[in-house]
């Protein structure tokens, strides 16, 4: 696995938990880029800070997923992307629901991840108490030299991988939604430590 995962993030709920995404959403917007001090202590109450203000390893590995993420950029008012170190950002999720379940009870948090390599690809969802993660490892990006300097069909080989990475994630947080509400997702109880 490489070093940075993107984790693509929804949140959806209503308008109160709108308002609160908008919130803060503004916070980190404003930070320094790669941030990671500042990102944590926009989405948690008491982050582990080192000297140079960025988070201590082991508290983001427990309190985030990994051993350090970063805002990247808004997508939409409730859409917005945060890179990590080598996993997806599993335990923000989880944060960021219960952050927000009080003012929607069906709000829900939705990751779609995928490492640099595209080893793994996944998706996580966080709602109604429950969490739903499924990942693949087995997608392999065009080689360039299969292609044979054709690079129209190259092109091409590059957005049909990319619209199957797309419709597999997607695929992940449709699943996910059917076994949490079949009572097949994992009841989790996150608590920042």
């Amino acid at each position: 696995m490489a070093n940075h995962v993107s984790n693509n993030i929804s949140v959806v709920g209503n308008e109160f938990v709108e308002a609160k995404m908008i919130e803060l959403l503004a916070n980190v917007e404003d930070l320094p880029y790669a941030d990671t001090g500042g990102f944590a202590k926009v989405f948690y109450k008491n982050p582990e800070l080192g000297e140079g203000g960025a988070t201590m390893n082991s508290w983001a590995g427990n309190n985030i997923g990994a051993k350090w993420a970063h805002f990247e950029h808004r997508q939409d008012t409730m859409d917005f992307q945060v890179t990590s170190a080598w996993y997806p950002v599993k335990e923000f999720a989880m944060n960021l629901y219960n952050q927000l379940v009080d003012l929607d009870s069906e709000v829900a948090v939705e990751v779609r991840y995928e490492d640099e390599t595209y080893e793994p690809v996944g998706g996580i969802l966080v709602h109604d108490g429950h969490i739903f993660q499924e990942e693949d490892h087995d997608f392999e990006y065009p080689d360039e030299k299969d292609y044979e300097d054709d690079y129209d069909e190259y092109d091409n080989a590059t957005m049909v991988f990319m619209d199957a990475i797309g419709d597999y994630q997607g695929d992940v947080i449709v699943k996910g939604y059917s076994k949490i509400k079949s009572g097949e997702g994992n009841p989790f109880v996150f608590e920042e430590s």
